[in-house]
């Protein structure tokens, strides 16, 4: 029986399609065509491409990973092809490729159609254009939407909520879903921070947090500058104000002295030193009546004897002795326990140890 060959070549194989090898078939009949020289858009300032007029980021800042990503991504837009065949595209990048200009891809293109199966590799020449992308546009020129305002009841913050804001902001600029977005300029003021954010949104967010974690008080203004497209356009801003007073701080409430043991979702939580109870003091109470705190001055006591009604306690650098009511004091305490306690109002209010 006589080998079947291929019409154009005169290869043998044991399969042909229309009587053409694979490579003369591909040749002859391509199911798809490719756009001379296209043009991908890369930000030479960071890691992404122009994509159907978005701009995609790059998950690596490898070369080779960065332009296999957005040659793949791109290519299909500019290689057309027969509805009846399904075609994968596969750079073969070289590790030592340059970025420049214009450079030389070898593409693994397969096609498929039912029992049809062509691959073939093309150089396809591609043109890299420079072109800063929006984000990096706006943060050379500093663009921003809102400023986040951070005062305190105190007169002025501290550097400890200082640092505590950083984080706050640091944490939130890490999250998946802000990005692309950026503060371009903190102003380090003498009585607190000034934030420009780039967007609304991560404004907001930052706020929010600083207001549950930190117990904040917000206000929000809008500053008009115009109208473009029938739009009001300005700048927002917002008032992050910082209550006057902090974690392990004391505050006086009526007929109440709270140890503040945390804020959650901007309310105060905290210990009655009288009787030991835990309270909340809501968000809108605790601003209404601006409550007040301070660091409490400790001294260190002996317990020397524990009555039904009472506690006997030691100053352990004047020897004084002094007298508590047992409902005052935390349970669990031992005669010959040693505890840090403060004096308010002539009264000793014991802050440590904690109640187990």
């Amino acid at each position: 029986m006589a080998k079947r060959f291929c019409a154009l070549c005169g290869k043998t194989e044991t399969k042909l399609i229309e009587n053409l090898c694979s490579s003369c078939y591909f040749k002859k009949h391509s199911p798809f065509t490719i756009k001379n020289e296209p043009k991908i858009r890369i930000c030479p300032n960071c890691y992404s491409y122009k994509l159907s007029k978005k701009w995609m980021q790059s998950e690596s800042s490898n070369n080779v990973e960065f332009l296999e990503q957005a040659i793949e991504q791109a290519l299909p837009h500019f290689i057309k092809h027969s509805p009846d065949f399904e075609i994968s595209i596969q750079p073969q990048i070289q590790e030592e490729i340059e970025i420049k200009n214009r450079i030389e891809i070898p593409v693994l293109i397969t096609a498929k159609k039912e029992d049809i199966l062509i691959s073939e590799t093309v150089p396809i020449t591609i043109n890299l254009e420079s072109s800063p992308c929006g984000i990096c546009t706006r943060k050379k020129t500093g663009y921003y939407e809102a400023i986040l305002q951070f005062r305190s009841l105190r007169g002025r913050i501290s550097e400890e909520e200082r640092q505590q804001i950083y984080n706050i902001i640091e944490t939130i600029l890490n999250q998946e879903k802000f990005k692309e977005d950026y503060i371009p300029q903190v102003k380090e003021k003498k009585q607190g921070l000034d934030a420009y954010v780039s967007t609304v949104g991560l404004a907001r967010n930052i706020a929010e947090s600083i207001k549950e974690i930190m117990g904040a008080n917000l206000q929000e203004s809008f500053k008009l500058s115009g109208m473009k497209d029938g739009k009001k356009k300005g700048k927002i801003s917002i008032s992050v104000r910082l209550p006057s007073f902090s974690v392990g701080e004391i505050v006086q409430l009526p007929e109440k002295t709270l140890i503040i043991e945390k804020i959650e979702k901007g309310n105060l939580i905290g210990k009655n030193l009288e009787t030991g109870e835990r309270l909340t003091v809501q968000h809108k109470e605790l601003w209404e009546s601006e409550i007040r705190g301070w660091k409490p001055e400790t001294k260190e006591y002996l317990i020397i004897s524990i009555t039904k009604d009472s506690l006997q306690l030691m100053n352990l650098k004047t020897y004084e002795i002094h007298e508590i009511k047992k409902e005052a004091a935390p349970p669990n305490l031992k005669e010959g326990d040693t505890v840090r306690a403060t004096k308010i109002d002539e009264k000793i209010l014991i802050l440590t140890p904690e109640p187990t």
